[in-house]
């Protein structure tokens, strides 16, 4: 077994172990449900990987890298609830199962154990990764707007888009590293390059899952070509509306008008992507941020081919 399935198999069992209990139940039902949904634990994992660079014993970052895990939680049921989305993980959303005020508070209260997660940090170590923790958070909530905000906008740029899925999902996967790096007492610089080698893959992942939604196949997990159906701003969208002549744009457009069960909409949208070669484009810039972030992972000392290759593993993810 590798040390990425025995980090994950140690979350899944102290998970488990966490005592998240109490009444009334319908505040924490929830909670105990959408952590018992099937997940590959990536940030936690991700945050014992980078610890592991460093130090062997891992028990003192073991609750800090649970945090991530409710953190993350938290924003899904928060997420879902604004996105109005009924499945999450392939069952139903919590305020779906129960409702929408339950999905705000328990959603709340997970967060609150979050941080709970980070009481027993070293002294010497807690006002820093707290404030890290707290800009990080300040940063996801930023992204989610902004996320919300381009649903109004008619056009978005590149730039625009990049900066959106960088503090929506790209941060949080830097701190994962940064954590690791932090709770083992590294330098500043140290953990700086953790950070940015995570927020470089994790855009790169982001942009991943944009493609596989159009390109992907039934392993990816979702249902092919929702994002097309839904309308949404995805970096292949903003490509094609940039490169598409101006005759084709109007019956892109046209097509975007017609409701979410139009199955011709995706199947004609996916064709132009293909005509304006946007999939080799998207796979372009993907590998060029995930190089980016491997070649800051490699400027640091330490054993860090385990992370490397968890990293690689993500990545294999069928085209």
């Amino acid at each position: 077994m590798n040390e990425f399935n025995k980090y994950q198999e140690i979350i899944n069992s102290r998970i488990k172990d966490i005592n998240v209990k109490g009444q009334p139940k319908e505040l924490y039902d929830p909670i105990n449900y959408i952590l018992n949904l099937k997940s590959k634990r990536v940030r936690p994992t991700l945050c014992l990987l980078s610890y592991s660079i460093f130090s062997e014993n891992i028990n003192e970052i073991i609750k800090p890298a649970i945090a991530l895990e409710f953190f993350h939680n938290f924003t899904l049921i928060h997420d879902d609830i604004m996105d109005n989305a009924n499945i999450r993980r392939g069952e139903k959303t919590i305020h779906n199962k129960w409702n929408n005020n339950i999905g705000i508070l328990s959603g709340d209260l997970l967060m609150i154990f979050a941080y709970k997660m980070l009481e027993g940090i070293d002294k010497n170590i807690i006002v820093n990764t707290l404030g890290r923790f707290n800009e990080i958070a300040i940063k996801v909530c930023e992204g989610q707007q902004f996320d919300m905000n381009f649903e109004n906008q008619e056009m978005i740029s590149e730039s625009e888009y990049i900066k959106m899925i960088t503090l929506k999902t790209a941060v949080l996967i830097g701190f994962s590293l940064e954590l690791g790096g932090l709770i083992s007492n590294q330098k500043k610089i140290v953990s700086d390059k953790l950070y940015k080698a995570g927020e470089k893959i994790g855009i790169s992942f982001q942009l991943m899952d944009d493609y596989l939604d159009v390109f992907g196949n039934s392993e990816f997990g979702k249902k092919i070509g929702g994002d097309i159906s839904s309308n949404k701003k995805t970096y292949l969208m903003i490509k094609l509306l940039e490169h598409a002549e101006e005759s084709d744009k109007k019956i892109i457009n046209t097509l975007l008008s017609k409701g979410k069960e139009n199955t011709t909409k995706v199947k004609k949208i996916t064709e132009y992507m293909i005509r304006y070669k946007i999939d080799e484009l998207t796979k372009k810039i993907m590998d060029e941020f995930f190089l980016e972030g491997i070649a800051i992972l490699e400027s640091i000392p330490g054993k860090n081919s385990e992370l490397k290759n968890y990293f690689e593993e993500i990545r294999k993810r069928k085209f």
